[in-house]
């Protein structure tokens, strides 16, 4: 999951993690890093890697906007989705133009930090 620097710094100062320690540069874009065990992302909390697993974000309050928007992507055609790769993307309405726009928005930014 991309994050901002901003969305990085916030959720070092809560959690007491060095930024490092929880992202990598994807293409210079600042991301979210996936738990070795689980292959989930590092914030939730589970011991499991089945997907259906139950687990818990340990950020929900400061959670990034990736985060707060998924599974809604962009495709493409710059068109928002929802990811093929959430297996519960049948629980979620289709994704609106104006969630195709915040997601555009989101990521000029992240590119911006680039």
């Amino acid at each position: 999951m991309p994050l901002t620097k901003a969305e990085a710094s916030l959720l070092s100062r809560r959690t007491g993690i060095d930024v490092d320690s929880f992202t990598w540069k994807n293409n210079g874009v600042l991301t979210l890093l996936n738990d070795e065990t689980t292959r989930a992302c590092v914030f939730l909390l589970t011991s499991s890697a089945d997907v259906n697993a139950e687990g818990m974000c340990s950020v929900y309050e400061v959670r990034p906007r990736g985060c707060r928007t998924y599974p809604n992507v962009l495709n493409d055609q710059d068109e928002a989705i929802l990811d093929e790769g959430c297996p519960h993307r049948s629980q979620f309405p289709t994704p609106s133009e104006e969630d195709a726009i915040m997601l555009l928005n989101l990521e000029e930014q992240l590119l911006r930090e680039v």
